[in-house]
């Protein structure tokens, strides 16, 4: 039985039971900013240096081949959301049933904000990745990202970031609801999707973020911790609809960037990106988000600012 599910089915007092209701309340009254997931348990691994006989010049080298392969990837583009996801957030909790006061929700805003700084998680990223790959590893990386399939497929991307594209994908979104879009390709789009790990780790940080907030909001009006793995929990249902929403909006737009691309071409994409290197770097990726975000939250619950004390 989770804490919250004893909480409510227990008369324990009523300050724990209003921790409960932090969790129900937000987790019910709102639900927007909808954008890969399964549930994945990261424990924090404490970081490691560098070898301390590696020299300057390899370091440098090092940090340039993993700083290039987090923009190749995508991963600098997830985190340069950030601020966005954050005023998201806080305009979903200022629509909802709770009752805060506008100095309560700037304040929430400023503590996301300083907390989870894009700046901060990228040189978390980077350390991390410094302390678990190989220089061998990450020019593996490298050369995957910079074969010429691969540097098409960047700037199909590109250039279909514009509003004449957006605007074509909504109408292509519609074409496909109409009439239902090859098997074949679809499995191919997913299987391509599945390989770049990019809905995945944006789902991640969907979650993350509404776990953090509703930590923030529980300190603040109580001073109580609601643990990582009541969080999980009370979000189950929360990262299963991301994680469709994201999955949906994934498929149509490689559905659209591909219609001029042959089959052969996407399968040769996939084979590509499906290299142990690669999966290894996403991975890690992912793992350092989520302790940049755990770490957050724990550092909340050392600030007696934030709970008015």
């Amino acid at each position: 039985m989770s804490q919250v599910t004893y909480f409510r089915k227990n008369g324990i007092s009523s300050r724990t039971k209003w921790i409960a209701g932090v969790a129900s309340v937000l987790i019910l009254s709102f639900s927007g900013g909808l954008v890969n997931a399964q549930t994945n348990t990261v424990t924090d691994v404490t970081q490691q240096s560098p070898s301390p006989f590696m020299s300057a010049k390899a370091e440098a080298n090092q940090q340039l081949m993993i700083k290039y392969a987090l923009h190749e990837s995508g991963v600098y583009e997830l985190l340069r959301q950030m601020p966005a996801l954050i005023n998201q957030e806080i305009g979903n909790l200022e629509a909802s049933a709770m009752q805060l006061t506008e100095q309560e929700l700037k304040l929430l805003r400023a503590n996301l904000k300083e907390r989870l700084q894009a700046s901060d998680i990228k040189h978390s990223i980077l350390s991390y990745l410094q302390s678990r790959m190989s220089e061998n590893q990450l020019v593996v990386v490298k050369k995957m990202l910079q074969a010429p399939g691969i540097l098409n497929f960047r700037q199909l991307q590109e250039d279909a970031d514009n509003e004449v594209a957006h605007g074509h994908m909504r109408s292509y979104r519609v074409q496909l609801q109409e009439r239902e879009p090859n098997k074949s390709r679809v499995g191919l789009v997913e299987a391509l999707d599945h390989s770049l790990r990019q809905t995945r780790i944006e789902t991640e940080i969907k979650v993350e973020l509404r776990k953090s907030l509703l930590a923030n909001v529980s300190w603040m009006k109580s001073s109580q911790e609601l643990p990582e793995d009541v969080l999980e929990k009370e979000l189950a249902e929360y990262r299963e609809r991301v994680g469709s929403h994201i999955n949906k909006n994934a498929r149509v737009f490689y559905l659209y960037l591909f219609k001029q691309t042959s089959s052969d071409d996407i399968r040769q994409l996939i084979t590509q990106y499906k290299t142990p290197e690669f999966e290894v770097f996403m991975g890690l990726c992912e793992d350092a988000i989520l302790n940049a975000f755990k770490k957050a939250r724990r550092d909340v619950y050392n600030d007696t600012a934030l709970a008015g004390n």
